[in-house]
């Protein structure tokens, strides 16, 4: 009988069993540096079995989050599979990580926020609570996490513990999608309703509050301000110390969904659900140019400063690389599936598309692989 038990119970952990990562594979490589002028060329393609979610590179290795709940790992540059995390259900958010330990957010299972070894093939501690719909912030030895009731708390990341905790009685926070942001002595919260408030990050005192647009895309902050995008076309600039608002990017549509902002120099970019990118100037929220493509766009862009471009992906397919000073278009290819995510890394450009794929595209000319 006992013998069964754990049968079962290695049955069970069978998924946290199976991600195998190389001793060495998280050290970030010194050798590598991000630039990939276009054309690109597809260098694999790599089924991750559900529609994936985000992208994580840790030294040579990509972690690959889907919505069935499963952590895929893959070497890079060639795209050797290093096995499956099997975390909980749903998962939603950007994970984090330090050293060897990866701390992943769960949307809907029995643990919050799961933290695993990547070395030792182990899960190192869990946390119970409502869900985390939102990405995880890390900095340095804390993990800060805003769960989907509108719970914030800021974890000790080596062992879970908790350092403080903010109740969605005191935030006024309830349905929180995008990730929080630290800058400077500040953790910044938006949620699905557009309130934003601001604690502080070493005790989680509140120490201002906004009320915007619903927030469900990430936050991002340049230069003392904290960029806010909403899904009533506003894309909102917040003085970090005080929550004033700065300036505000006021679409005619309201419908449309923006992503989260990335920035190059002063000047702040944005894409859209209208199928729209923005240029803008971070100080004023001036536009400085536009281009129109032909489809929504959901994921955030990614700069190459070095190439020069924006890469810009639309859920029908269609990659193209922008100049960051025209927006004029340089190049562009399709891929099979409309385009969910796009990320950088030292070995090229990562891109998750749907139903169920992660792509390596890269500058060389190497030959095509494709694998199913």
């Amino acid at each position: 009988m006992r013998r069964a038990l754990w049968l079962i119970g290695l049955l069970v952990l069978g998924g946290c069993r199976s991600l195998q990562v190389p001793v060495g594979a998280l050290v970030p490589p010194e050798e590598a540096t991000w630039t990939a002028p276009p054309p690109l060329v597809v260098r694999w393609r790599r089924d991750v079995e559900a529609a994936p979610v985000r992208a994580l590179v840790a030294g040579r290795i990509l972690l690959v989050t889907n919505h069935k709940g499963d952590v895929h790992a893959f070497e890079l540059p060639e795209g050797r599979r290093r096995g499956v995390l099997d975390v909980g259900r749903d998962l939603m958010g950007v994970p984090a990580h330090r050293k060897s330990l990866l701390v992943v957010p769960v949307a809907l299972d029995d643990a919050a926020v799961v933290a695993y070894d990547l070395y030792r093939r182990r899960t190192v501690w869990r946390r119970t609570g409502d869900g985390v719909e939102a990405g995880l912030t890390l900095d340095g030895e804390v993990v800060y996490v805003a769960e989907r009731w509108g719970r914030v708390y800021a974890l000790d990341v080596e062992d879970g513990r908790v350092r403080w905790a903010q109740e969605p009685e005191a935030t006024g926070l309830d349905g929180v999608r995008a990730r929080p942001v630290r800058v400077g002595e500040l953790l910044v919260v938006a949620d699905k309703r557009g309130r934003v408030v601001a604690l502080e990050a070493r005790t989680g005192r509140l120490r201002w509050r906004q009320r915007l647009r619903p927030v469900y895309a990430d936050l991002a902050v340049a230069d003392g301000l904290v960029l806010v995008p909403t899904t009533r076309g506003r894309l909102v600039a917040l003085e970090a110390a005080s929550g004033a608002t700065a300036w505000t990017l006021a679409l005619p549509d309201t419908s449309v969904h923006l992503t989260t902002p990335v920035m190059a120099g002063s000047t702040v970019y944005v894409a859209g659900g209208d199928g729209v990118v923005r240029a803008l100037t971070l100080r004023t929220g001036t536009v400085r140019w536009t281009w129109t493509g032909g489809a929504a766009i959901v994921a955030s862009p990614v700069v190459d400063t070095t190439a020069g471009v924006l890469y810009v992906g639309d859920l029908r397919g269609r990659l193209v690389a922008l100049e960051l000073t025209s927006g004029h278009l340089h190049w562009e290819t399709r891929l099979d599936g409309g385009v969910l995510d796009l990320a950088d890394s030292p070995f090229g450009l990562i891109v998750l598309t749907r139903p169920r794929h992660v792509y390596l595209l890269q500058s060389d000319h190497e030959a095509v692989a494709l694998r199913p």
